[in-house]
């Protein structure tokens, strides 16, 4: 009887917890889909399985980083309300370096999408950013939007 009540407890959470992310997934989805449409952004935006999307303005090369790859890149990151979380210019006018595997899921996807010197948008749900988590001036549950340029990478 314990085991039972305990399988039933394990698969209570698990639904429960799914549908917490497949809501939130819903609403990020909406937000994005919203935003693109008043930005006049559908024609030119794609999205993967994952629930990220992208706009590419310039491709790049053929060749594409790997997610062990270090990438050297310029951007700058907003909320969808416009206001400014991040930007590399503000630690050096150099490209960032940074390893793919070491950043959040959402960027480390979509930086693979461009080549060398490609440049473009990302539109990065919160299950592929931080979450449910705050993480400094980035609410919880906040969809993320980063202006990229790929400089290189290795």
């Amino acid at each position: 009887m314990k085991k039972l009540l305990f399988l039933l407890g394990v698969i209570l959470v698990s639904i429960t917890g799914c549908k917490k992310d497949n809501v939130q997934d819903g609403i990020d989805h909406q937000l994005i889909v919203d935003y693109l449409q008043k930005n006049n952004l559908t024609a030119s935006a794609k999205h993967t399985g994952s629930g990220l999307y992208y706009i590419i303005t310039t491709p790049g090369d053929s060749t594409r980083a790997l997610s062990t790859s270090t990438v050297y890149i310029h951007y700058v990151g907003t909320l969808l309300d416009g206001t400014q979380f991040d930007s590399s210019n503000e630690y050096s006018e150099q490209p960032i370096q940074m390893v793919l595997s070491s950043s959040i899921k959402g960027f480390a996807e979509g930086l693979r999408l461009y080549g060398k010197g490609g440049k473009g948008k990302l539109f990065i749900p919160s299950s592929l950013g931080y979450g449910s988590t705050a993480s400094g001036s980035i609410p919880a549950n906040s969809v993320l939007v980063f202006d990229i340029e790929l400089v290189k990478f290795i």
